[in-house]
């Protein structure tokens, strides 16, 4: 059963979430906002986890393509490719322009990720420079992918969503869902507890606790009063 549902999920998404490129891009892009190495203590023992591990760049991946509606993508011209894809070649297209402008800070490591285009291999530090320019507009519109093109506005509001998506990802459960975590919401299971739960102290949820239903209110007794 679950690997029919792992063949169905590839056919719709394989242009996103199995795309080496896009794979190494987000993957830059997470290693950049969140440390390479994240130390967490289990029962008093320290563990080192590379953050590549936990796959918060699949998380990123997979949500950019599943949460479009075919209205949007028609409007965006999405039908065909998928959302990560694009933003991929964004950030390329930019880390590109930021190359030939000479501000760069570090050297150019193109093996650093394994298909990776100019934006996977930039250094964090150029990395994060990079989307900066993307935040200021500080770019040819103009050169940019679809639906980015001459699209200040949607690139604006990615930038946003590329950082909120890192840290959802990383303190969500979605490092414990483990091999179901690319299956349909209904058919994940979580097979540890995630390391971001332990890192921020969550117990995670409680089932079977009474819904908050307000404040008690006490009204003054006004009995005899005229």
């Amino acid at each position: 059963m679950i690997l029919k549902l792992f063949k169905g999920v590839s056919k719709i998404s394989q242009v996103g979430i199995f795309d080496l490129h896009t794979r190494a891009t987000f993957q830059a892009l997470v290693h950049a906002i969140i440390p390479d190495t994240l130390w967490i203590t289990t029962l008093g023992a320290a563990q080192a986890v590379a953050i590549l591990d936990l796959k918060v760049y699949e998380y990123i991946i997979w949500t950019l393509d599943h949460s479009l509606t075919i209205p949007i993508k028609q409007q965006l011209n999405l039908i065909n490719t998928s959302m990560a894809k694009a933003t991929a070649q964004l950030l390329d297209a930019a880390a590109t322009q930021f190359i030939w402008s000479g501000q760069i800070k570090y050297p150019l490591n193109a093996w650093a990720f394994l298909g990776g285009g100019s934006f996977a291999a930039l250094l964090p530090g150029d990395r994060l420079r990079t989307i900066a320019l993307l935040e200021q507009l500080k770019i040819a519109l103009e050169s940019l992918p679809v639906p980015y093109q001459n699209n200040p506005g949607l690139i604006r509001n990615m930038m946003d969503v590329l950082s909120q998506l890192t840290l959802f990802g990383y303190y969500s459960e979605w490092s414990a869902y483990g091999i179901t975590r690319l299956l349909p919401p209904d058919y994940r299971r979580m097979e540890q507890f995630p390391i971001g739960w332990i890192q921020s102290g969550y117990p995670g949820p409680a089932f079977g606790y009474r819904d908050f239903r307000g404040f008690l209110v006490e009204f003054p007794h006004r009995e005899g009063s005229s």
